[in-house]
């Protein structure tokens, strides 16, 4: 017998069985490596778009002036308080400038000086009798409401006593500096005083003195 002449090898079955796992597992691994592709771009654009529009951080709010007495801490001060109290509102120790009396007895009275926030020299004065603020005063103490108004001599002339400051502020525009303040608001003894800046001469101004929630003294330097 004549040997069986053998078939080329692409001719066989297995070969071609062998072909279609090979290029099976070869398009597998390269769709595998597509999707890993797509995947890191997609990251790539998703972390983009969270820099891009990520939402900046706010500036830290500016710290509160400590050891300095603001239009904000000496409106807070009120009358009857003690020493301590103002310290702690303030934030720090003031110079005492003036005393009288022995310590403990009602005839006792002290004057503290705090530095104010404000213009040069900017100051707050503190009286206190028997250990109980009885008066206080400021000079300097920037207020940015009141530094905007300013008073005419036509203003100041149509300004009355027995006038309330809700009336006298109607008049000239708005609020005036509170320079000094003692007694408890709503008393007879309550008194306040106010000065405007004026229009006319260099340094003009008008200084309102109420009592009793009235207008008991009015006086002006250089106005037109």
């Amino acid at each position: 017998m004549s040997e069986k002449k053998k078939k080329p090898i692409y001719k066989r079955w297995w070969f071609w069985v062998l072909a279609i796992i090979i290029v099976a597992g070869v398009a597998g691994g390269g769709g595998e490596s597509s999707d890993q592709a797509k995947k890191s771009e997609k990251k790539q654009t998703t972390e983009k778009t969270t820099t891009t529009t990520a939402t900046p951080k706010e500036e830290p709010k500016q710290e509160e002036k400590k050891g300095v007495v603001t239009k904000e801490k000496f409106e807070q001060i009120k009358d009857g308080m003690t020493y301590e109290e103002v310290v702690k509102i303030i934030g720090a120790e003031g110079n005492l400038v003036s005393e009288s009396g022995e310590k403990g007895t009602p005839s006792h009275v002290a004057i503290y000086e705090f530095e104010g926030d404000g213009s040069f020299g900017a100051n707050a004065n503190f009286t206190f009798q028997g250990g109980k603020l009885v008066n206080k005063a400021q000079f300097g103490i920037e207020n940015e409401e009141a530094s905007k108004v300013t008073i005419t001599k036509e203003e100041f002339d149509k300004i009355q006593n027995g006038m309330t400051y809700e009336q006298v502020k109607q008049i000239v525009g708005g609020e005036g500096h509170k320079i000094s303040e003692s007694g408890k608001p709503g008393t007879p003894e309550h008194t306040v005083m106010y000065d405007y800046q004026g229009e006319g001469e260099i340094g003009a101004n008008a200084s309102l003195m109420f009592q009793g929630g009235k207008l008991i003294n009015k006086s002006q330097f250089g106005l037109k």
